[in-house]
Parts: structure tokens; sequence; C-alpha cells
């Protein structure tokens, strides 16, 4: 045990001390300080400084509904456009349109029907579409009152004001509120493991490629060798994301009234406990179980150049998981056979039972029967890599293909 604590703590210097792991950390920081902070901001900079009222596009109006209400309807309802009603036809609201006098013109016909005249239209112009939306609206209008409907009838119908009152009633799950802090949740277990799992597997193959696991397994068994560096690269990197969601946890928090009508931001912070520890739960189980995956396959190599391909059925499998889990999430049916069957299999259950868990229906004892596989699985998978490790570090050349370390632990038992 004390081997494993020195170890652990050399890695986790190594790590909490490195350049680019301060830099990361305090540029994520910042930048999620900065990303939650961007209301406060823009209200501190806008202070005392007069908003000029954006330019208004000079539209001119002809108007051959016998109203004369056509220019008025879309000044009520496009406040970005200056409408003026002017008399002429097609050809001429065309050359004053080209000639630049008016932005654009709209000859408004008696029937559902209108022509629109413009010289260029911008890649971002909603003129035209608002106009469309209203002249609609103007049309029903007419064709309501026609039939009898009084004005103020057909105003209120077309407007939206008559509504019928709806009472939502949740039984179980709010897919929508809950899958912004499920992705994030399971992107930070995706990142963690990409990211970490390659530096543990990364620091074994270069320890054995310049030939100091030799010195070091002098004075450690490798099995504590490797416990050690494990366990010393996962706390770095939880630390790390603790550092990062915490300090997005306490600029929400400073800068929550910016946010009272935001229900994005809101669910994200709103996470219910349970889900949390559920969350940190599964987080834990599932970084530890590749991280040891990826350590073995890293004392398996010789030189570095081979680390890619050795580590790449591994991440191949990570990356299916996480696809699997990620298209599920989107389609909105978490509880499909496939990932209820990914949620007992080790390797895929820290993403897929918890997103059941937090977007899904799934029973307690399902929870606590996934959650028994993955916590024996990672133990058993720890100790099968701490045998792949003590098994590696002195093997040299070609790196061993999966029937011949079997092979090897099998009669290293014996």
């Amino acid at each position: 045990m004390k081997q494993i604590r020195t170890v652990f703590h050399f890695e986790f210097k190594n790590y909490a001390k490195s350049k680019a792991y301060l830099i990361l950390t305090i540029l994520l920081v910042a930048v999620v300080g900065v990303a939650l902070s961007i209301p406060r901001i823009q209200e501190a900079f806008s202070t005392g400084k007069k908003e000029e009222a954006p330019e208004k596009s000079v539209v001119a109006v002809v108007d051959q509904t016998g109203t004369g209400k056509a220019a008025s309807v879309l000044s009520a309802a496009v406040p970005q456009g200056d409408f003026r009603p002017v008399s002429g036809d097609l050809a001429s609201l065309k050359k004053d349109v080209d000639a630049g006098k008016y932005s654009c013109a709209v000859l408004v016909d008696s029937g559902p029907e209108y022509t629109y005249i413009v010289k260029n239209v911008g890649m971002y112009d909603t003129l035209q579409s608002r106009i469309d939306e209203a002249l609609l609206t103007f049309y029903r209008m007419r064709t309501l009152q026609k039939l009898g409907v009084p004005a103020a009838d057909s105003q209120k119908l077309l407007s939206g004001q008559m509504r019928a009152n709806v009472v939502k009633t949740a039984e179980g799950k709010d897919q929508m509120q809950n899958f912004f802090y499920t992705y994030i949740v399971i992107f930070a277990l995706y990142m963690a493991i990409m990211l970490y799992g390659q530096f543990v597997a990364s620091s074994v193959a270069t320890e054995k490629s310049t030939r100091a696991m030799e010195l070091l397994i002098t004075s450690t068994r490798p099995r504590n060798l490797m416990f050690g560096k494990v366990l010393g690269a996962g706390t770095a990197g939880i630390l790390q994301l603790a550092l990062i969601f915490g300090s997005g946890y306490v600029f929400y928090n400073l800068n929550a009234s910016y946010y009272a009508s935001n229900p994005i931001v809101q669910s994200i912070f709103g996470m219910p406990l349970s889900i949390l520890l559920y969350a940190l739960l599964f987080f834990l189980l599932g970084f530890f179980l590749y991280a040891f995956l990826y350590a073995a396959l890293g004392s398996l190599v010789s030189r570095m150049e081979e680390l890619s391909q050795a580590v790449m059925p591994v991440t191949f499998l990570f990356i299916i998981a996480f696809f699997i889990v990620i298209f599920s999430m989107s389609s909105g049916n978490v509880d499909n056979a496939v990932m209820v069957v990914c949620s007992y299999i080790p390797f895929t259950s820290p993403m897929a039972m918890f997103t059941r868990i937090a977007m899904g229906n799934v029973a307690g004892w399902q929870i606590a029967v996934s959650v028994v596989i993955l916590a024996a699985s990672t133990v058993g998978v720890g100790f099968l890599a701490a045998a792949v490790y003590r098994m590696g570090v002195l093997l040299y050349g070609k790196a061993p293909k999966p029937r011949e370390i079997f092979a090897m632990l099998r009669n290293s038992r014996q």
C-alpha cells in the first residue's frame, strides 16, 4: 500500500504541476467564467450609453385591396420597416427600387397575393418573411369579415389570443429538460477517458521505451506501480473537471438573475442531487475501468509509435458506446433494446445506464444490477490489467496478440 501511495503522489504531482495541465485548467475556467458572465458584461458596457434605434428600411406600398389599410397593417406588424403608401404600377415600383429611392416595394393585390420587389436580397434579410406573415394575416382577417365574423373576434383569433388552457403534468422524466445536463456529463466522461486514458498509456509506454521501467520495478512491484499510475492520473483528471464545473456553478450563481428566463441554463445547473450522485458513481467506475485497460495496453508496446495501434480496439469500443448513447438521446427513445443491453455491459453501462436514469424509465433493481456488474468488472479488469502489466513490463519486440496474451497469463499461473 505504501508503494501505491508513493507512486500515486509522484504521478499526481507530475500531472498537476505540468504547464499544459495548469494552462488548460486556467483557460477552461476563464472561458466558463466569461461565457456565464456575458449578460453582466453586456449590461456593464451598455450602461450609460444611449442605444440608437436601428435604421428602418423604407418600403413603398401600393394598396390595390380597396381598403387603404395595407400600409398601416404592415407598419404595425413589421417594426423594422418604414412603410409609405404610394401610387403607381409594377414598372414604376421596379424603377424606383432600382434607383435606390426605396429599399424595396410591395404591391398588394385584392386577392391573397402580393408582389415583393427588391434589388438585392441579403443573406440575413428577414423583412420579406415578416411582410409575408403580416399580409397573410391581413388576407385572412378580410376573409373572416366577409363571412360575418366581427373584426375584433377575427383579430383575437388570428393573433393567438384565443388559446386553450393546457395543464401539463409529468409523471416521469422531462427528456427535454434533462437532455442538456445529461449530454454534458456524457461528453465530460468521453473527454476524460479519451484524454487521461491516453495519458496513462503514453506514460507507461514512454517509461518502457526508455527502459526506465526496468529500474522502477526493482524497487516497486509492477501491480503497485500500475495502480499508483492509474489512480494518480485519474485523480488529476477528476480534480481538473471538478475545478471547471465548480467554477461554472460559482459563476452561474453570481449571474443567476440574468438567466431567470433561460430554461436551458437553469436545467443544466438545476440537476437533482440524486442524478448528480449517479453521475459521479458511473463517471468514476467508467473512468477507472478504461484507464486500467489503457495502462495494460501501454505496457505491451516497446515503442511509442506502436501505442496508437495497440489502444485502437479499446478506443473504438468506447467511441461506439458514445455514439449509441448520443443517437438514442437524439431520438428520444433511451429505453430501446440496444440501450437496455448496453446498460449491463461494463464497457457501455457508464454512459448507457446513466442516460436511462436521467432521461428514461428504469427500475431500481436494474440500476443496482448494473452498478454491481460495473463495479465488479472494474475491480476484475484492474487485477487483470495488473497481471498483463506485470508480464508486459519486460516484454520487448512486437506486441503480442490477444490470444497470445491470454496464453501467457494462463501459463504464468501454472
